[in-house]
């Protein structure tokens, strides 16, 4: 039987870490059973708690608890890392980006936002769109420290997501400290620094 444990008390404040598990639920049933068919019913058995505890911290339903379990990936993280170098940044915002990270998670939201066009406008709003901007913002900084040039392929934003997903879901290989500085050091530094007439050497 789940417990409403936010009842007890009024103004009792609310577990973070029943907020996390809730929504660490959320994102391993969209990946099992897809979002169309994953609910509420389903979503507070698997995380151990009532209906009325669900709905009260999200009143908007599935939709409304998927998109915090997206923003939640990047908690603490709104803001873009400025460590005064650019590769500095890029190390911090990929590695804070990958912390947790479940490939196996991860492979059921990608086949499930073929099936579902609310997931998939969901997902691009909440993680395509912002990251998109994140990095531009990231990028703007080094442009105005003259790391880089200003102009940076559109392309580049995908490049971090795409080497993460092809070594993590389909060579199962772990992403680690080790491998985001090598991807920094060895990919998109180059990347970025390729139309300049001189690159910093990386040790």
């Amino acid at each position: 039987m789940s417990v409403d444990v936010d009842a007890p008390h009024r103004g009792r404040p609310r577990d973070p870490r029943r907020r996390e598990a809730i929504l660490m639920a959320a994102m391993a049933l969209v990946a099992e059973v897809g979002y169309d068919r994953m609910t509420v019913d389903a979503l507070a058995s698997r995380a151990g708690v009532s209906k009325p505890t669900i709905y009260r911290r999200w009143p908007g339903g599935k939709a409304e608890i998927i998109v915090d379990a997206i923003r939640s990936k990047h908690e603490d993280g709104d803001a873009v890392p400025d460590t005064g170098t650019l590769r500095g940044d890029l190390v911090a915002y990929i590695g804070r980006a990958t912390q947790g990270f479940d490939p196996h998670i991860a492979a059921g939201l990608i086949m499930q936002l073929q099936s579902s066009p609310e997931l998939e406008a969901i997902f691009r709003e909440e993680v395509i769109c912002d990251e998109q901007k994140r990095f531009e913002s990231l990028l703007a900084r080094a442009a105005e420290r003259g790391e880089i040039d200003g102009e940076v392929t559109p392309l580049f934003v995908d490049i971090p997501g795409s080497i993460i997903f092809t070594r993590s879901l389909i060579r199962g290989e772990a992403i680690d400290d080790a491998f985001v500085e090598e991807l920094v050091d060895r990919v998109l530094l180059p990347i970025l620094y390729s139309t300049k007439e001189q690159a910093p050497h990386v040790v």
